[in-house]
């Protein structure tokens, strides 16, 4: 039975016949701020993504201005809302970082509008990012003497080291799509971001599932292990993918000089 996605109120999600998972924050009049219901929501939208075998390529997207304004700071809890305490989640808002990243299949995200905040955080937690004309990057919290949270301070100075990350923390300065693409924040600048992700959804789809799992999980382990360590892991990984009916797949096409199908098996 497919996975179901219609329960979410502040995320419209579709699951394509290729494998493409397509989603977006259905909040246009706020710019797609974040409001509590729509932290939990992403949570239990990666959870779903994680566990769907249909699912082999993941690509959020955005209608309006915003791809996220942030955290909503003017939205109340309505009294039926979850709050943190109820959901037993110590890190509150934070957890938010963690949600693409806890996805073992490509991820990428389309922007052409404002991330902000958390809304920044959350596209440079994925993968990849696409970035059209219109978009723009604000870490935004020094501007509210807020303390950084939801992952920024772990994805930013990966893609662009800690003395430009710190920069842009204390400056909260906006960043334009061609900056964006130049210091690391962007993978590349496109006039139609999401035809562009689209278009590599649908090449990565075809691919071999377990080789990208393996790919994403020895590229974030490689950030905590010595070349020893990571070496072996590598070795590990290789190991079991070596195993799968993927690679004896694509060895017999190979032979036979047709295109492979991959199964993730």
């Amino acid at each position: 039975m497919p996975m179901d996605y219609s329960d979410f109120e502040d995320l419209i999600v579709d699951v394509d016949d290729s494998g493409i998972a397509t989603f977006r924050i259905n909040r246009v009049e706020k710019l797609n701020a974040l409001r509590t219901p729509t932290f939990w929501e992403l949570m239990e939208l990666s959870r779903r993504l994680q566990a769907d075998p249909d699912v082999r390529v993941v690509v959020c997207t955005h209608e309006g201005r915003g791809f996220s304004a942030g955290a909503d700071l003017t939205s109340g809890s309505t009294g039926s809302e979850p709050t943190w305490t109820e959901a037993n989640d110590p890190m509150g808002v934070s957890v938010i970082g963690t949600a693409m990243p806890s996805i073992d299949k490509p991820t990428i995200a389309a922007i052409d509008g404002v991330a902000a905040g958390g809304g920044m955080a959350l596209a440079l937690s994925f993968d990849i990012r696409y970035v059209g004309p219109n978009a723009r990057f604000t870490t935004v919290f020094a501007r509210r003497a807020l303390a950084p949270d939801c992952g920024i301070t772990y994805f930013l100075p990966r893609l662009v080291g800690d003395g430009r990350a710190l920069e842009l923390l204390y400056t909260a300065r906006e960043v334009g799509a061609e900056e964006a693409v130049r210091i690391g924040l962007a993978n590349e600048l496109a006039e139609d971001p999401f035809a562009r992700a689209m278009e590599l959804a649908r090449e990565l789809a075809s691919g071999p599932p377990l080789a990208y799992m393996r790919a994403k999980r020895d590229v974030k382990h490689s950030w905590g292990a010595t070349l020893p360590q990571q070496v072996e892991y590598e070795w590990h990984g290789q190991k079991a993918v070596m195993a799968s009916q993927d690679v004896r797949e694509g060895r017999q096409a190979f032979v036979e000089k047709r295109q492979p199908k991959f199964t993730g098996r």
